[in-house]
């Protein structure tokens, strides 16, 4: 039997994914509990307990949580689990011996991509997670980029229409307002107003990500178009990505990007290619399904914490340990 390696922690809104993690990669235990959205209090306590079920204080522990993480392991802003200025590596420090790892979610699911997912032997990959809005990580030259503050990879802020639709965090024109799960669902609503339009989709009262994209896999002109103009939006952050980081790949994740795929991934490739500087003289990055799941955030921030303790080179320097 393969000997476990670390915990990793993805905070959700709703639920703790816990699970221990061996050397491939592989899940040898897992947890489930509840979070205690907005009880800073309640959520420490519920994760000293389960790291303490499951490790006994003896594995490193990553944790990975939506929101802005400074490298200190401080959660600045948690807008999904109601925390502010959290200083949460700190809290778990006893339970944990010192050897924790915090970082964004996305940051952690996109290292675990890199290593045992789609991205397995790509060095410089960028993964998008389409769900509610849109999130992602960066890894440059095999190592999970961070930045100055730890708030690096928040690519659904990607500024890709001055003074386009309104993004949830403030500003306007964000990559997350035209090809997030959320955007579909408004795009769609948006279009059926004009009552020349033909689809299914009038039958539903409020239509949303999820049956847009059910609608186009039962055929639905309308709901397909609405993906591709997501997709073609998506090209084109990924194309101004691509610019400025050459990846050699281009991962897409999260709920909202399997059912929506046979219709948004051709466009956003079609929208790459068109908006890639010197296009015609260069290869552009294959765009792909990331291949973990809801895993991948739990297994990267096992891996994280693992790397982080041993010292390895793959991880950014300035974690909390």
């Amino acid at each position: 039997m393969s000997e476990p390696l670390a915990i990793g922690v993805d905070i959700g809104g709703t639920k703790l994914r816990v699970a221990v993690v061996d050397t491939e990669g592989r899940i040898l235990e897992r947890r489930r509990a509840g979070t205690p959205a907005g009880d800073a209090e309640g959520l420490i306590a519920a994760l000293r307990t389960v790291i303490t079920e499951v490790g006994e204080g003896r594995l490193p522990v990553g944790v990975g949580i939506a929101g802005l993480v400074t490298a200190d392991g401080t959660v600045r802003y948690g807008p999904n689990i109601g925390v502010r200025d959290l200083p949460l590596a700190d809290a778990l420090h006893e339970v944990t011996g010192g050897r924790v790892v915090v970082v964004n979610d996305a940051s952690a699911a996109t290292f675990g991509e890199q290593r045992f997912g789609a991205g397995r032997g790509a060095s410089d990959l960028i993964l998008l997670t389409l769900g509610t809005g849109v999130g992602g990580g960066v890894v440059v030259g095999g190592r999970l980029l961070l930045g100055r503050g730890g708030f690096a990879g928040e690519v659904g802020h990607l500024i890709v229409a001055e003074g386009g639709r309104t993004c949830p965090c403030g500003n306007r024109g964000c990559l997350e307002a035209y090809a997030s799960g959320t955007a579909i669902g408004d795009m769609a609503r948006e279009r059926l107003v004009d009552l020349t339009v033909e689809s299914t989709l009038r039958e539903v009262r409020d239509p949303s990500g999820p049956q847009v994209s059910t609608a186009a896999a039962e055929g639905d002109a309308f709901a397909r178009s609405i993906l591709e103009e997501a997709g073609r939006w998506l090209g084109v952050g990924t194309a101004a990505l691509t610019n400025v980081l050459d990846p050699e790949l281009l991962l897409v994740g999260g709920g909202a990007s399997r059912a929506t795929a046979p219709w948004l991934l051709p466009a956003a490739r079609a929208s790459l290619q068109s908006h890639l500087v010197g296009s015609q003289w260069r290869e552009a990055p294959r765009i792909e399904l990331a291949t973990l799941g809801d895993d991948a955030g739990v297994i990267g921030a096992a891996l994280l914490a693992a790397e982080h303790v041993q010292g390895r080179g793959t991880v950014p320097t300035g974690l909390a340990t």
